[in-house]
């Protein structure tokens, strides 16, 4: 296996092929992520702080630019806040595809106040805040069949584990699919419904995000 990291030219994140620009506005872009075992993206540079969410874990090697390469092992669930600047090449050294959820934070993402979290309104539904820094949350809402939370924004919906919400079960916010993960964006001041289907326990990602009073 080739070790050596060209990071000389890099593309912008949304040109990177394993990237997928799903979801786009004047405060955020949500992507969904998915590199191949044993692949490597191309050398991409990330203009925006921006939220992770892995939702398949695998070890990798990030080699930036203008330093070693770093081996690291990321794990199902796990989230983190990186700052803007990044450019580097992302090598897959395991034997299933490593898959994330990333929501950029564009300038005006600091404009945002914060909805109330995700509540539970009736049936058998956990919800579980899984990260929390001064400008966004993520939860994991487990959704019982029948069972309903609900979902205040500015926030990101995501479902990155084969979910499909139909449209109404968003009480009409617009889910945009990808082979990856479909995304769906709550704007301010609004609240989506979501309700589980009868076929089982299902699983969806909840980005919040903006300040919350206490921070503004």
């Amino acid at each position: 296996m080739d070790h050596t990291y060209d990071c000389k030219h890099a593309v912008e994140i949304e040109q990177e092929p394993r990237h997928h620009l799903v979801f786009s506005n004047e405060f955020v872009r949500g992507f969904a992520v998915e590199i191949a075992p044993h692949e490597r993206s191309l050398c991409h540079r990330h203009p925006n702080d921006y939220v992770l969410y892995v939702a398949s874990g695998a070890e990798i090697v990030s080699a930036a630019r203008d330093e070693e390469p770093k081996r690291l092992n990321y794990s199902d669930g796990e989230c983190e806040l990186l700052e803007a600047g990044l450019v580097h090449v992302v090598e897959n050294l395991g034997d299933t595809p490593f898959r994330n959820v990333v929501v950029e934070l564009l300038p005006r993402a600091g404009e945002l106040r914060r909805g109330v979290g995700p509540g539970v309104i009736r049936g058998e539904a956990k919800v579980a805040q899984i990260f929390d820094d001064e400008r966004a949350a993520i939860f994991s809402l487990e959704i019982g069949p029948g069972a309903e939370t609900e979902v205040s924004g500015p926030a990101i919906v995501a479902m990155p584990y084969g979910t499909k919400l139909p449209l109404d079960y968003l009480d009409d916010i617009e889910v945009k699919p990808n082979a990856v993960c479909d995304l769906a964006w709550i704007s301010a001041g609004r609240a989506a419904v979501l309700v589980g289907s009868w076929e089982g326990p299902e699983r969806v990602i909840v980005f919040q995000v903006g300040r919350t009073n206490q921070q503004s």
